[in-house]
């Protein structure tokens, strides 16, 4: 336990050096077209496992999407290719900054993509990847250190996909086909850790608590509670935005 948490100390701080020294270019700057005349960018369809007396096999699957912004819809981790980064590791480290992920993480296979026009008028290509923690980095962990623009983490399950609201249409058919493709592999090998509630990050004293008679509370739960953190719902905590 004590090696996990070095390991996940040291992708921690690696991910804030690259914060410090990230060449990202803000918004208005144009960004590369491929040779197709596309701005490219890649994005993770994180998965985790979570005990459910009543589904079958006692276990349920579940994907994460996010809010950002004044966006009313979910999304999925993403973001632009920066400098000579390929696909798969522009999607690892979009997650981790667009969600504060610390625990390792292991990526997938390709689960989809999307063609779509830009505001600027530029054609954009988004490729997808499966991703998930390897079962022996423990729980999932989510630090403070995620974009402003994050508002929510949301997990969701493939018979509550259908009612959530998303940004964009096309998200529903990717995040569904990688839930299934995770069932599948997790019925025959070791997965992520279990432990969870349904629709709560475990993003620790960042996040608003589940009401005490809803839930047991946690060592992260009573932080929060002590700092003045109001709880907003069963199903999902709102992230606080910085400063408030």
């Amino acid at each position: 336990q004590q090696q996990q948490q070095q390991q996940q100390q040291q992708q921690h701080q690696q991910w804030q050096r690259h914060q410090q020294q990230s060449s990202r270019p803000q918004r208005g700057v144009q960004y590369a077209l491929n040779a197709q005349g596309e701005e490219e960018s890649a994005g993770c369809v994180l998965m985790r496992a979570r005990r459910d007396s009543e589904a079958a096999g006692g276990e349920v699957v579940e994907a994460l999407i996010i809010q950002r912004g004044g966006n009313r819809g979910y999304e999925l981790p993403k973001g632009h290719l920066e400098q000579d980064e390929t696909a798969e590791q522009a999607a690892v480290r979009e997650l981790r900054e667009e969600t504060g992920l610390v625990t390792e993480v292991e990526l997938g296979d390709f689960v989809g993509e999307s063609r779509y026009k830009i505001r600027n008028g530029n054609a954009k290509w988004v490729r997808f990847f499966a991703a998930s923690c390897p079962s022996s980095a423990g729980p999932l962990e989510f630090g403070l250190g995620k974009e402003k623009a994050t508002t929510e983490l949301r997990w969701v399950t493939l018979q509550e996909l259908p009612q959530v609201q998303l940004k964009a249409e096309a998200t529903r058919r990717i995040i569904r086909m990688a839930l299934d493709k995770q069932q599948q592999r997790w019925s025959q090998q070791p997965r992520c850790s279990m432990e969870g509630r349904p629709g709560v990050t475990q993003a620790g004293a960042d996040l608003h608590p589940l009401p005490a008679a809803e839930a047991p509370a946690d060592p992260a739960e009573v932080a929060a509670t002590r700092a003045g953190a109001k709880p907003t719902g069963r199903w999902t905590r709102r992230l606080r935005k910085a400063g408030q």
